[in-house]
Order: C-alpha cells, then structure tokens, then sequence
C-alpha cells in the first residue's frame, strides 16, 4: 500500500474536492482518482460513493473506518520521519517551560551534569505549546507543567514533582504584609500574568471564574523577565509558582493563597508511547527527578 495514497484520501476526506487535492499535491486530477482506486482494490471494497461528476463527496461505511485509523497512521509516520531525522543527526529535542527551564538549570550547577547539552536540544515554550508540539512528533520529549488530570492516549506521563501557585508582588506593595491572601481579595488588582501559552493564566481564570470573573488582567506576555521586572516596579501582582524566583529577586515576595484557592501544579516528563528515548534524554530525566 502506498502512503501517499493515503494522505490523498486524508486530504480528500478534508476539502471534499478532486480538483483541490490535485493542486494542494501538484498532480493531475486523474492521480487522485486512480490513489482512490487502488485503495478500493486494496481494501475490495468501495471507499467514497461512486460521482463521476465529482459534485459531491461521502463516504461509504467502510471509508469512514479506513478515514479514523488514518488519522492515526499519518501522525505515526510524519513522527517516526522526525524522530529517525533527529537520531541521525545525533541529538534529540526535550521541551522546556521557562520557568521549569530555569530553575532546573540553576540546580544543575556541575559541569558533568550539563553534560546532556551536547546532544540534548533545548526548546523552549510554554507547557500547552510544547505539549501541542510534542503530540505532532516535533519533540523527542517534554516537560510539562499542569495543573489539572490530563491523561493523552499516545503519551506516556511521569511525575517529577509537584508545587504552588503563589501571589508574587513587590515588597512594597500595600498587600505584601500579609501571611496568606485570598483570591477575592485580589478582585480589584491588576493582574501581570503570563499568557495563553502557560498553565498559570489556567489557573487565573479557575479562581476568576470562583469569584464571578471581577478580576482584570492588566497585562500577558510570555516574558517571564518582563513580568517581574513590572512586579519589581511595583506594576500589579501575578500568579506564579514559586520556582520563577530567583536570589537575584529579592524585590519580590511570594504570598500563599489561603487554603481554600489554593492551586498545584504537577511537573511531568512526557513523551510519545511510540518513540524511543535515547540514553541522554532518560538520564536527564533521572538527574531532575534526584533532585526532587
């Protein structure tokens, strides 16, 4: 069987169209048909309700079936060419929030533990844009910071660690005595917060959503630096999980959230069922996790 005949017929299956499927691929109308054809005779039986006009498309029963496991396949094999490409090329790619990023990379502080650079890409992203990534093949694997259940059937998840969200303001701001804060008494606050990328803006509007979404959001970015340096001037207040400070953030203070809007976020390695870590990526997810 030929997979190009099978991303025909995914394509097909999409924009409905013979003659817009021959121009997306740059081949005659008639290839279309004939990839089409052999896969009815691959499979004996009738894949797309017979048109010869072509005015319109459906699927018959059983080209509904060969449609759900192709949409299982072609990933597969897009993945297997990326990760074979990769292991050629002797390095692989691990997906790193930032934050995760630095504060893994301020424990790892020994020569020898750094090692995993030399064939270890670092990407880095937000959580939901490298697990995006991750389920497209494009990482080899990811650590993932999350705040609620998730469980993906093509991947594989391991817990590293877990940690709180916090209220992060200046040491100057009027609220930076307090012991614990609640989120209602936060409503009138202008929120810094990092954008849709990351699972702290998640857990803004959890706690938002609590309190009849009264709380603003001042101003997103997917800088955490720009954050802090705002929160250091005294700009708002943000939410953000403890490992975003540093020693050099001695202008900020972190406030716990009172029980009850208390938030956790668990860090995982992930990656796909269907890959093959290599030594260097499996060692670098033992080094973090000893450290934990």
């Amino acid at each position: 069987m030929n997979l190009k005949d099978l991303q025909y017929f995914y394509d097909l299956c999409q924009v409905q169209s013979y003659t817009d499927v021959a121009k997306q691929h740059e081949v005659s109308q008639p290839s279309i048909s004939y990839a089409i054809k052999r896969l009815e005779e691959s499979f004996n039986c009738k894949l797309i309700h017979h048109d010869p006009s072509h005015r319109s498309f459906k699927l018959t029963y059983q080209g509904e079936i060969l449609l759900e496991h192709t949409k299982l396949i072609l990933p597969e094999i897009s993945s297997a060419h990326k990760e074979i490409d990769r292991s050629l090329a002797h390095y692989s790619t691990v997906g790193f929030p930032p934050i995760i990023m630095q504060y893994l990379f301020a424990a790892l502080n020994q020569e020898k533990e750094l090692d995993f650079l030399k064939k270890v890409r670092p990407i880095r992203r937000g959580s939901l844009e490298l697990l995006d990534l991750l389920l497209k093949g494009e990482l080899d694997a990811s650590l993932l910071g999350l705040i609620e259940p998730f469980n993906h059937p093509l991947l594989e998840m391991r817990e590293l660690f877990q940690k709180e969200i916090y209220v992060v303001l200046s040491k100057d701001h009027p609220l930076s005595t307090a012991m614990s804060l609640s989120f209602e008494e936060l409503l009138d606050q202008p929120f810094i917060l990092l954008d849709e990328h990351f699972i702290h803006l998640k857990a803004f509007d959890i706690l938002n959503q609590k309190y009849q979404n009264k709380a603003e959001i001042f101003f997103k970015t997917d800088d955490i630096v720009i954050i802090k340096e705002l929160l250091k001037k005294g700009i708002g207040l943000s939410l953000l999980a403890d490992i975003a400070l540093s020693d050099e953030d001695d202008d900020l203070i972190k406030i716990p959230l009172i029980p009850e809007d208390q938030i956790t976020f668990t860090v995982y390695y992930a990656y796909l069922k269907s890959a093959t870590l290599s030594s260097e990526v499996e060692a670098l997810f033992n080094l973090i996790k000893s450290y934990e």
